[in-house]
């Protein structure tokens, strides 16, 4: 059942999902990090759709499944960071070298197609570690047909790579 139909915002749904899954144990965030999206799904998968209303297709156990991956590893709740609302998705991505090329590709692609590019941009965060990242920037790309989010990826992206280019070098700060 998507968010909306049952009185909850995405943004609250994911919120509490990410606050439930900092608290999942080592081995529950590996199961949901294996999990089928394709499959039946995974108890720890259930559980949490119950909990929390959350869509049961394919798109569903994706949106778990990347959450799953993001969450950083160690003991359930040890001050882990993963659903930051400050932090959109595309600053994150600039600020761990997603690389320009791969960004315009998953721009291009049409909604039906972005899954399996989510997924590897979860992995490479996951690999290059974060301090949190807006979930609900990857829940509108998976689930909604709108190029908005796509623009707002972008927007974020580009606009702390401009900030990175236009940072005053400390060594000019200094001759100055």
């Amino acid at each position: 059942m998507p968010p909306e139909d049952n009185g909850q915002t995405l943004g609250e749904m994911v919120f509490r999902l990410a606050q439930s899954m900092v608290k999942l144990d080592p081995g529950q965030l590996a199961r949901l990090r294996r999990m089928d999206p394709s499959g039946p799904g995974e108890g720890d998968f259930w559980r949490l759709a119950v909990q929390h209303d959350l869509r049961t297709d394919n798109k569903g156990l994706l949106l778990v499944r990347l959450m799953a991956l993001l969450t950083p590893k160690g003991e359930p709740g040890a001050n882990k960071k993963l659903h930051q609302r400050d932090r959109p998705l595309g600053a994150v991505l600039f600020e761990a070298g997603y690389p320009e090329t791969r960004l315009l590709n998953f721009l291009a692609l049409p909604v039906a197609k972005r899954g399996e590019s989510l997924e590897r941009m979860a992995r490479w965060l996951a690999a290059k570690g974060h301090d949190g990242v807006n979930c609900v920037d990857i829940a509108r790309l998976l689930f909604a047909d709108d190029v908005r989010d796509a623009r707002r990826l972008a927007e974020s992206y580009y606009r702390a790579h401009d900030g990175a280019q236009t940072k005053p070098d400390s060594k000019e700060d200094e001759a100055a």
